[in-house]
Protein backbone atom coordinates (compact mmCIF):
# COMPACT_ATOMS: atom_id res chain seq x y z
CA UNK A 1 0.00 0.00 0.00
CA UNK A 2 1.62 3.29 -1.11
CA UNK A 3 0.01 6.89 0.13
CA UNK A 4 -1.96 7.02 -3.13
CA UNK A 5 -3.88 4.22 -2.09
CA UNK A 6 -5.29 5.98 0.89
CA UNK A 7 -6.07 9.43 -1.44
CA UNK A 8 -9.50 7.38 -2.25
CA UNK A 9 -12.26 7.39 0.63
CA UNK A 10 -10.46 7.70 3.70
CA UNK A 11 -10.14 11.77 5.28
CA UNK A 12 -6.31 12.37 6.20
CA UNK A 13 -6.15 15.15 8.98
CA UNK A 14 -3.44 17.91 7.23
CA UNK A 15 -2.71 19.56 10.62
CA UNK A 16 1.15 18.86 11.62
CA UNK A 17 1.22 16.81 14.06
CA UNK A 18 3.98 17.01 16.75
CA UNK A 19 6.01 14.16 17.45
CA UNK A 20 8.36 14.34 20.19
CA UNK A 21 7.39 15.93 23.74
CA UNK A 22 8.91 19.52 23.04
CA UNK A 23 6.83 20.16 19.94
CA UNK A 24 9.22 20.80 17.88
CA UNK A 25 9.20 18.12 15.02
CA UNK A 26 6.05 17.62 13.46
CA UNK A 27 4.52 15.48 10.56
CA UNK A 28 2.39 16.60 8.00
CA UNK A 29 1.01 15.47 4.85
CA UNK A 30 1.44 18.03 1.78
CA UNK A 31 1.34 21.69 2.59
CA UNK A 32 -1.68 23.30 0.82
CA UNK A 33 -1.83 26.14 3.13
CA UNK A 34 1.34 27.88 4.27
CA UNK A 35 -0.28 29.13 7.85
CA UNK A 36 -0.54 25.81 9.03
CA UNK A 37 3.35 26.13 9.15
CA UNK A 38 3.56 29.80 9.79
CA UNK A 39 1.03 29.55 12.60
CA UNK A 40 3.16 27.07 14.08
CA UNK A 41 6.07 29.10 14.39
CA UNK A 42 7.71 26.10 11.93
CA UNK A 43 10.69 27.46 10.23
CA UNK A 44 12.43 24.24 8.67
CA UNK A 45 10.22 22.06 6.29
CA UNK A 46 12.05 18.67 4.88
CA UNK A 47 9.83 18.03 1.74
CA UNK A 48 9.87 14.34 0.89
CA UNK A 49 7.65 13.96 -2.45
CA UNK A 50 8.20 14.52 -5.67
CA UNK A 51 7.60 18.03 -6.47
CA UNK A 52 8.85 21.28 -4.80
CA UNK A 53 5.88 23.20 -2.34
CA UNK A 54 3.33 25.76 -4.20
CA UNK A 55 3.22 28.61 -2.30
CA UNK A 56 6.85 28.16 -0.09
CA UNK A 57 7.28 31.59 1.88
CA UNK A 58 10.31 33.43 0.90
CA UNK A 59 11.27 35.73 3.01
CA UNK A 60 15.10 35.72 3.52
CA UNK A 61 16.46 33.89 6.79
CA UNK A 62 12.75 32.82 7.81
CA UNK A 63 12.20 29.35 6.24
CA UNK A 64 14.65 26.88 5.45
CA UNK A 65 13.27 24.63 2.84
CA UNK A 66 14.70 21.07 1.96
CA UNK A 67 13.32 19.15 -0.66
CA UNK A 68 14.88 15.53 -0.54
CA UNK A 69 11.79 13.37 -2.43
CA UNK A 70 11.80 9.82 -1.88
CA UNK A 71 9.94 6.93 -2.57
CA UNK A 72 7.64 4.96 -0.26
CA UNK A 73 8.58 1.86 -2.12
CA UNK A 74 12.26 1.00 -0.60
CA UNK A 75 14.31 2.65 1.80
CA UNK A 76 16.29 5.88 0.02
CA UNK A 77 20.10 6.65 0.45
CA UNK A 78 21.45 5.97 3.65
CA UNK A 79 24.13 8.52 3.70
CA UNK A 80 21.44 11.23 2.92
CA UNK A 81 18.98 9.75 5.01
CA UNK A 82 20.84 9.74 8.03
CA UNK A 83 22.10 13.23 7.04
CA UNK A 84 18.96 14.86 6.64
CA UNK A 85 17.88 13.57 10.54
CA UNK A 86 21.17 14.50 11.47
CA UNK A 87 20.31 18.16 10.00
CA UNK A 88 16.95 17.88 11.42
CA UNK A 89 17.95 16.32 15.13
CA UNK A 90 20.78 19.39 15.72
CA UNK A 91 18.20 22.20 14.74
CA UNK A 92 15.53 20.70 17.21
CA UNK A 93 18.09 20.55 19.56
CA UNK A 94 18.99 24.44 18.83
CA UNK A 95 15.52 25.00 19.42
CA UNK A 96 13.87 24.98 15.85
CA UNK A 97 10.43 23.93 15.04
CA UNK A 98 10.88 21.28 11.89
CA UNK A 99 8.39 19.52 9.54
CA UNK A 100 8.69 16.80 7.74
CA UNK A 101 6.16 16.01 5.07
CA UNK A 102 5.16 13.62 1.85
CA UNK A 103 1.82 13.00 0.66
CA UNK A 104 -0.04 11.60 2.98
CA UNK A 105 2.14 12.08 6.08
CA UNK A 106 2.23 8.79 7.53
CA UNK A 107 5.37 6.95 6.02
CA UNK A 108 8.41 8.78 4.15
CA UNK A 109 7.67 11.74 6.93
CA UNK A 110 7.60 9.65 9.48
CA UNK A 111 10.74 7.84 8.37
CA UNK A 112 12.61 11.52 8.87
CA UNK A 113 10.97 11.98 11.84
CA UNK A 114 11.66 8.97 13.19
CA UNK A 115 15.35 8.47 12.75
CA UNK A 116 15.68 12.09 14.22
CA UNK A 117 13.70 11.11 16.97
CA UNK A 118 16.24 8.62 17.25
CA UNK A 119 19.13 11.02 16.46
CA UNK A 120 17.79 13.04 19.57
CA UNK A 121 18.16 9.93 22.11
CA UNK A 122 15.04 7.98 21.63
CA UNK A 123 15.49 3.62 20.80
CA UNK A 124 14.15 2.38 17.41
CA UNK A 125 11.08 0.39 19.19
CA UNK A 126 10.09 3.61 21.33
CA UNK A 127 10.28 5.52 18.22
CA UNK A 128 7.91 3.47 15.62
CA UNK A 129 5.52 3.33 19.01
CA UNK A 130 5.38 6.59 19.35
CA UNK A 131 5.22 7.74 15.64
CA UNK A 132 2.03 5.29 15.57
CA UNK A 133 0.76 6.83 18.32
CA UNK A 134 0.84 10.82 17.54
CA UNK A 135 -0.13 9.93 14.09
CA UNK A 136 -2.30 6.68 13.54
CA UNK A 137 -1.97 5.18 10.08
CA UNK A 138 1.75 5.95 10.42
CA UNK A 139 4.73 3.69 9.41
CA UNK A 140 2.48 1.39 7.74
CA UNK A 141 4.94 0.72 5.58
CA UNK A 142 7.17 -2.73 7.03
CA UNK A 143 10.28 -1.53 5.26
CA UNK A 144 10.35 1.80 6.68
CA UNK A 145 8.60 0.38 10.51
CA UNK A 146 11.57 -2.63 10.48
CA UNK A 147 14.59 -0.05 9.81
CA UNK A 148 13.77 2.19 12.78
CA UNK A 149 12.80 -0.32 14.89
CA UNK A 150 16.46 -1.86 14.39
CA UNK A 151 18.06 1.29 15.61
Amino acid sequence: MTDADLCFGDVVDLTPVPVDDMGSLFISPVIHDWSVVTGRRIDTVIDLEGGLDVGVPTAPNELLYVYFPIFDERLPNLNKLHSVASLCASLVGHRHRVLTHCGMGLNRSALVAGLTLHKLGMPGPDVVTRLRERRPGALFNPQFAAFLEAL
